[in-house]
């Protein structure tokens, strides 16, 4: 009998163990936990092959099946390479069953610690010292010669060129707003001085990021520079360029073409990159810089068409036929749904409410165990609904974002709620990270981390 089958294990529902009606949530478990019967269930599987007749050895279970067992975060599956052998499959069903009925009665759901005024004090003063002793000598954040090994596609110099200018630009931007003046003032005068990032691989368009992010700082150190240094224009005229030529071909922004690799990006733009993209131009226009309409018109027509709900959006345009994927559903949506709705809310009010927002950022902490999932993890999308860590800050700084459009009888609620799954995440050093890649990780995710508590206090 030929085909192929797909079996996900049962798990038992949140309180008491499993009943006859059998939960369909798949079983997870906290970062860095074996799954507690991981290595019997393989064994076991091993010998029920065997019993079966399916191969002559339990330990060459591979070379009858493709069965892919991933014990931490992602469902158990069972797919046939050939021939679906009816015992193996009925007595692996039944394995199943049994496991299932024994184990993962989960506690409930715990609700964050409240984090005083006064921690939340001490976690933006540590993470203050820690961005002062991370800065180089030239005034910037992150060297690329710091590798943990599995670190995101890229190339040299170009993509450590974007890395380090927008994980610079997030730096100072926390410092400013953080207070602080000797490490913040070197980092713009490296800002000012340094070479723009550029596209150095068809496939690899890093420095739409940088040019975000540089724009974005230029134009805060103008709101606030009453001399209205005509460099610091200059700086942001220049990335905002950049953004118009490295725009995809239909507006917005991505940061990979792995399509036809074209001048004018051939793949469709990220709602989260294209969000950041449009919160940056808003600064920039509120700084009195030149930003073409139509730049605007463009990437906000694709980021709300990329909106499915009040609770999610699209992780890109180019998803648009597969809507169902598990990156799309609100799971692991939540969090790119916060800068959506912050840019979305500033160049179209109308279509980003105070009620649509505040629903978004209900679904933000009511699934934030997915985000949570997704933290640290090595690999990109390796986790629940395909979420990966290098968005987990940069998510809660976008929602602290909006914090200032909420009425002020629930904001003290939300920010709360932000505090608490940030503050408890700080390193010992100070710093937050959420994602290793070189290191560049430490200094990008404690910028996003001060300006989200900022926001919160």
């Amino acid at each position: 009998m030929a085909g192929s089958g797909f079996i996900t294990l049962l798990a038992a529902p949140r309180r008491g163990v499993l009943p006859a009606a059998i939960s369909r949530r798949p079983v997870r478990v906290a970062e860095g936990n074996a799954l507690p019967f991981g290595e019997p269930l393989k064994r076991a599987l091993e010998l029920v092959l065997a019993l079966a007749g399916c191969s002559e050895n339990g330990a060459s279970v591979m070379r009858d099946f493709n069965i892919s067992l991933s014990l931490s975060c992602t469902p158990v599956r069972f797919i046939t390479s050939s021939v679906v052998y009816p015992a193996a499959a009925l007595l692996y069903i039944a394995l199943l069953v049994c496991l299932g009925s024994v184990c993962l009665a989960e506690p409930p759901a715990s609700q964050p610690a409240p984090i005083s005024p006064a921690a939340i004090d001490a976690a933006i003063a540590g993470g203050v010292k820690f961005l002062e002793s991370s800065q180089t000598a030239e005034g910037c954040w992150g060297t690329g010669t710091v590798s943990h090994g599995n670190e995101v596609d890229s190339m040299v110099p170009g993509s450590h060129d974007a890395f380090r200018l927008g994980t610079t630009a997030l730096c100072v931007m926390a410092l400013r707003e953080a207070g602080e003046h000797p490490a913040h003032d070197r980092g713009v005068q490296y800002l000012l001085h340094a070479s723009d990032a550029r596209r150095d691989d068809g496939s690899l368009i890093y420095n739409t990021w940088a040019n975000i992010y540089v724009t974005q700082a230029m134009a805060e150190e103008l709101l606030h520079n009453p001399q209205r240094d005509p460099r610091l224009v200059e700086v942001a005229e220049r990335n905002i360029r950049l953004l118009i030529a490295y725009a995809t071909y239909e507006g917005g922004w991505n940061y990979y073409d792995f399509a036809a690799e074209t001048e004018h990006v051939s793949m469709g733009p990220t709602s989260f990159g294209t969000a950041a993209g449009l919160v940056a131009l808003y600064e920039a226009r509120q700084a009195k810089i030149d930003v073409p309409q139509r730049l605007i018109d463009t990437s906000l027509h694709r980021l709300e068409e990329m909106r499915l709900s009040d609770e999610d959006f699209l992780y890109g345009s180019d998803y648009k036929y597969h809507p169902r994927l598990p990156a799309n559903r609100v799971r692991g949506a939540v969090g790119r749904t916060q800068p959506a709705h912050d840019a979305i809310h500033l160049w179209d009010p109308g279509n980003a409410t105070v009620a649509q927002v505040v629903a978004g950022l209900d679904a933000f902490f009511a699934n934030h165990e997915f985000l949570d999932m997704g933290r640290k993890r090595p690999y990109p999308h390796e986790s629940w609904y395909q979420t990966s860590g290098y968005y987990y800050y940069f998510d809660h700084y976008y929602a602290a974002r909006l914090l200032a459009d909420l009425p002020e009888a629930v904001r003290p609620q939300y920010a709360a709620k932000l505090a608490a799954v940030v503050v408890p995440h700080q390193e010992d050093d100070g710093s937050w990270w959420d994602y290793a890649m070189w290191d560049y990780h430490k200094p990008y995710g404690t910028a996003f981390a001060i300006m989200t508590l900022l926001r919160c206090r």
